[in-house]
């Protein structure tokens, strides 16, 4: 059975990438939508509480990022988006699933996880693949997808709200698995040349891994700046993310004739998207002129949809 799952014909490595856009942000915006109202209402979690999953996020992501792009570096691309991704839906299935603060805070770590083995891992994948150049189109091309995408998944949860604040969560988790199983089934690996077994197998090769990224952040200042900076916007970015979702909350929104309030948070959400395609599309008509700004922010706009920004979702 195995050897038969590494030798089948794999699809388009391109399609594969546009596909997995689409259904990742999708997925997303699944779950994010009414996340935070899901925490605040059903699980019942109060401001200092709201801020310190947010903070436990941060906190676990940057612990896992080195350690966990070792994977992809040494092993396999396309096995760090597969674990990634069956992490991810495993998360959001037990953040949903069991509504209390402690399972909230332990789905932040195990997301955390998830998601620094798609960081980066994703990207790099499609770029063995099809090379840079074809790879600079993809990355626009995927945030059109993923901000469509999303705009569909915000109105589809919405509505799934107005059963329980849960049910879009919890089915969020699943998709997430499912693409993981479809992934392992439909996507290729043929540009990235991983390690010899011998040297895979070798605990050494990871450690080794690990302290030549560590010893190249010490030698580049600017590495460490940049790590410095991101830990410290995520974390201090907090109060807002969190809490503006409360604030609203207890302030009150005007009603919507006889629809349920939590179709707000839809139409918040769906603005949002729509100033995110707006963008990207002045993006790619702009491409010509500016092809490098054009991938940084197409990709800023990307692993926003994609959950890749943990503290601002």
């Amino acid at each position: 059975m195995m050897q038969w799952l590494r030798n089948r014909p794999r699809a388009d490595a391109a399609l594969v990438y546009l596909v997995n856009a689409g259904a990742t942000s999708f997925f997303f915006a699944l779950i994010f939508t009414v996340n935070l109202v899901y925490h605040a209402q059903t699980v019942g979690l109060n401001p200092l509480q709201l801020v310190l999953v947010g903070t436990v996020l941060e906190i676990s992501a940057l612990l896992f990022e080195i350690p966990t792009g070792v994977v992809a570096d040494v092993i396999s691309r396309r096995l760090s988006v597969l674990i990634g991704t069956f992490i991810t839906g495993a998360a959001f299935i037990i953040e949903g699933a069991f509504p209390s603060f402690v399972t909230v805070l332990l789905a932040q770590v195990i997301w955390g996880l998830g998601a620094t083995f798609i960081s980066g891992a994703n990207d790099a994948w499609i770029a063995d693949e099809v090379g840079v150049a074809q790879a600079e189109a993809l990355y626009i091309r995927a945030a059109q997808v993923g901000n469509f995408a999303s705009l569909i998944g915000v109105g589809v949860s919405a509505l799934l709200a107005t059963i329980a604040l849960q049910v879009p969560i919890v089915l969020g988790g699943l998709l997430f698995i499912g693409l993981a199983f479809w992934l392992a089934l439909a996507m290729p690996e043929q540009g990235f040349q991983p390690r010899p077994t011998e040297e895979r197998m070798n605990w050494r090769s990871f450690t080794g891994t690990f302290r030549d990224g560590v010893k190249l952040v010490r030698l580049r200042p600017v590495l460490l700046t940049i790590l410095l900076v991101s830990a410290v916007y995520g974390l201090f970015t907090e109060g807002v993310d969190r809490l503006w979702t409360p604030h609203l909350l207890e302030i009150g929104l005007p009603p919507l004739g006889n629809l349920d309030p939590v179709l707000w948070w839809g139409l918040l959400s769906a603005g949002r998207s729509l100033l995110a395609i707006a963008a990207t599309e002045w993006l790619a008509r702009g491409q010509r002129r500016s092809q490098q700004a054009s991938t940084y922010v197409a990709l800023s706009s990307y692993h926003h949809h994609t959950g890749v920004r943990l503290g601002g979702i």
